[in-house]
């Protein structure tokens, strides 16, 4: 989950705004974020947002439900207004990714929080690890299409990723050593 967080942050440029989801994988982001310049992160992920507190990153954290199991927070339009946020790059969890039902997540709140942030982003990543691959889980977040690029790591199989290209998924596969990226 390292390198893949690794992977993910340095997709972020100086002066974006971006969204980092509640997640293993995001939550490791902040670390190699802390030097960008003018980063505005929009997050549901408590952890996230404590970790950026005393940094030079903006932060605004959704309005909603705390989640504590996931110690997040979900949302939806009534408690928070999408629509007057402009995000340049989202960073997306998933429980399941498959080809027939998308992203997928095992609880509907976080799946209804994910495909607002969605559907407002310019740019949508996905952060899976290859064991998330080729699952379905309770809800469906969004199909392949709607994201940009799916960014896992080297354990998945070549059957898979085959599998995902020929559909025209974008993939970006992290091998096992840091200077071995894609």
């Amino acid at each position: 989950m390292y390198l893949l967080a690794k992977t993910c942050a340095s997709l972020v440029q100086d002066g974006e705004c971006i969204f980092i989801d509640s997640g293993t994988t995001t939550y490791q982001m902040t670390q190699f974020l802390l030097e960008k310049e003018k980063l505005t992160v929009i997050t549901n992920s408590l952890p996230v947002a404590f970790d950026l507190i005393g940094s030079n990153i903006e932060v605004i954290i959704i309005g909603g439900k705390v989640r504590h199991s996931e110690k997040s927070v979900t949302s939806n339009d009534f408690l928070f207004r999408f629509d007057h946020l402009n995000i340049n790059k989202a960073f997306i969890c998933a429980s399941g990714v498959s080809i027939e039902k998308g992203i997928s997540d095992f609880n509907l709140e976080e799946a209804i929080t994910r495909k607002q942030i969605i559907n407002i982003s310019q740019t949508v990543y996905v952060a899976a690890d290859s064991s998330k691959f080729n699952k379905d889980v309770a809800i469906q977040v969004c199909a392949v299409n709607e994201v940009d690029m799916i960014i896992t790591d080297y354990a998945l199989s070549k059957d898979t990723i085959n599998h995902f290209t020929d559909k025209g998924v974008q993939l970006k596969i992290v091998k096992t050593n840091i200077e071995d990226t894609e």
